[in-house]
């Protein structure tokens, strides 16, 4: 399943959501009494009911609840359906769950408050509820600013740091590391997005820049922006899709397709095919530099992204102060 979906669920001369979809997975959270239960509960009674049930589902795709205590027999049976899922569902933290939504085509609109750590969903589809009226829409938890930094406040970034931490231990690391090759700045790897918020803990004195994948840092981001909100002059967190999504941005590979996909990439990725669009970009990379002097690689750096001109065309897009 590809693209991006529009949904809207009426009551008849009642409650009306009104939203897009364009990932396979969307969270939905917030507090009780926000609209969680009541979309789902729509969403449940047209999926039992049909038109009888006095809710309207309008999308080009089928939109579902999982509504039976058996969620993989009826999971089975649902292909190319936008499934709506309520946070009540006992395995919706599991691994097992997390696998079933990797082996099939559907996209996923979750209810809940549980971080769901086996699920690699992007920062940017966290979402709450909105309301107006009658009317009810979804807006993200988290706003994006310059070069792909995220905050829960106000807070202006740091200019100076001391440390650059990254997830990744490999290619993403070595870049770094080849960048700021005989400057101040250290550059580390925390080993996964799971240990950000470790590491900022033992360091906490330390002036740091974070970077790591937006595309599957939804389950993380809200610990660690509480943080950077508690330490808005020693952290600073820079989310993009993904270090692949930032070596094909800088525009230093060239190849047919990739603006393409850059530009609107929920028309090519395939919820069937990839878990998460970090994965996508990847391909999307590897694809298109295989054989030539950039040919990517997640073990090791390639020497060409590494040239000066290229390694800031990609630091352009983070907006990092630290450079020559």
């Amino acid at each position: 399943m590809k693209g991006s979906y529009k949904v809207k669920v009426s009551r008849r001369r009642g409650t009306t959501f009104e939203f897009t979809v364009r990932r396979n997975i969307t969270i939905v959270r917030g507090d009780s009494g926000t609209g969680k239960t009541t979309l789902c509960d729509m969403v449940a009674d047209y999926t039992r009911l049909g038109d009888n049930s006095g809710v309207t589902a309008q999308c080009e795709r089928p939109c579902v609840a999982l509504t039976d205590i058996d969620w993989r027999n009826q999971l089975a049976g649902i292909a190319g359906s936008i499934v709506f899922i309520d946070e009540g569902m006992e395995d919706l933290p599991s691994e097992c769950f997390a696998s079933a939504v990797g082996e099939s085509d559907n996209y996923y609109v979750i209810f809940t408050r549980s971080e769901l750590s086996y699920l690699p969903y992007s920062i940017n589809e966290v979402y709450k509820i909105k309301t107006s009226g009658k009317y009810h829409s979804l807006v993200p938890m988290y706003k994006e600013g310059e070069g792909h930094r995220y905050s829960l406040s106000r807070a202006k970034a740091n200019k100076d740091f001391d440390v650059l931490l990254t997830e990744d231990s490999k290619s993403g690391l070595q870049f770094f590391e080849a960048r700021f090759d005989g400057e101040k700045l250290h550059c580390e790897s925390a080993q996964s997005n799971t240990k950000i918020l470790d590491w900022l803990c033992s360091h906490d004195d330390d002036p740091v820049f974070v970077i790591a994948d937006g595309a599957a840092f939804g389950p993380y981001a809200d610990r660690v922006l509480k943080y950077q909100k508690e330490h808005p002059h020693e952290v600073t967190v820079c989310l993009p899709e993904s270090f692949e999504w930032l070596l094909l941005s800088s525009g230093v590979v060239k190849a047919d397709g990739v603006e393409e996909n850059l530009a609107s990439p929920e028309n090519y990725v395939d919820s069937a095919k990839y878990m998460s669009w970090e994965q996508f970009f990847t391909s999307v990379l590897s694809d298109a530099t295989k054989g030539t002097p950039l040919a990517y690689n997640k073990g090791r750096i390639a020497e060409g992204f590494l040239a000066p001109a290229n390694a800031d065309k990609v630091m352009a897009l983070i907006a990092f102060r630290n450079v020559r």
